[in-house]
């Protein structure tokens, strides 16, 4: 079992940054939200009109003495104020998301209601954690993006392979029938693209104890403009930490790319 890990770009055209929390979370608290709005008619109808669904995760690791991993999170901070993506796995061995692909070699793959696998091409995410696998008695998310923002949690009953394309759940079917792109297959607990609310750019995300110990309380949401983005890659991939492949992408990159079609931006 990995430990904690968070990925990110400190350059959008440089290398990937890890910073490995080296013990156990003291916490990882999951809020699932949803932008709604209310109606009703003179009759008294009830209506809604939902918006972005996302989630938002609060990191916390209580009363670490490691001043160097303070260092790490402190200078993580002007990156995620300016409003840069970031990865997350509460285990870097757990890496591992792909998207599902409804044309394979195989013929149509429908995400439908009743189905008991996934096809996806892969881990897209491969390059930051080379030891990422899905087996069998994992816990994944099939999610989907808004407007109807769907998400499902599964446990694997099996994967095809060692690159775990095609994720089994036989003995629990999919609940819903995902028709909003992107469609991700992702680890229970790997978050890919992670952002700082605004709410949260002044509060400062590492808290010292006289310098003797210190706590770290980092909470992020969704930004499945990012996941878009990477999901438009195909499979070329993004930079590990040793700058390959070489024609790969960060996080920002991907996103600058995937802007030019799309009505979506990020902070530089």
């Amino acid at each position: 079992m990995g430990n904690p890990t968070i990925y990110y770009y400190p350059d959008a055209d440089g290398t990937l940054e890890t910073i490995d929390f080296g013990e156990g979370l003291s916490d990882l608290q999951i809020t699932q939200r949803r932008d709604v709005f209310d109606g009703f008619s003179r009759a008294g109808a009830f209506t809604r009109t939902t918006g972005r669904t996302y989630l938002e995760i609060r990191i916390i690791l209580e009363n670490f003495t490691s001043a160097s991993l303070a260092r790490q999170f402190e200078t993580l901070s002007a990156h995620l104020e300016r409003g840069n993506p970031i990865g997350f796995a509460l285990d870097h061995d757990k890496a591992w998301a792909g998207f599902v692909r409804t044309t394979t070699s195989s013929g149509y793959y429908n995400p439908a209601r009743g189905e008991t696998r996934a096809v996806t091409a892969g881990n897209e995410f491969r390059y930051w954690s080379t030891s990422a696998t899905i087996q069998s008695g994992d816990e994944i998310v099939v999610a989907s993006a808004s407007p109807s923002g769907l998400r499902e949690t599964k446990v694997t009953s099996g994967v095809t392979s060692a690159t775990a394309n095609t994720v089994f759940f036989s003995t629990d079917a999919l609940k819903y029938t995902h028709q909003n792109a992107p469609i991700i297959v992702r680890s229970r607990d790997f978050y890919p693209a992670l952002v700082m609310p605004e709410g949260s750019v002044n509060q400062p995300i590492i808290e010292s104890n006289h310098r003797i110990s210190y706590t770290l309380d980092l909470t992020l949401v969704e930004d499945w403009g990012t996941i878009a983005a990477v999901d438009s890659l195909g499979y070329m991939g993004l930079r590990g930490t040793n700058g390959l492949p070489s024609d790969g992408y960060s996080l920002q990159e991907a996103v600058t790319e995937y802007r030019g079609s799309q009505d979506y931006g990020t902070a530089s």
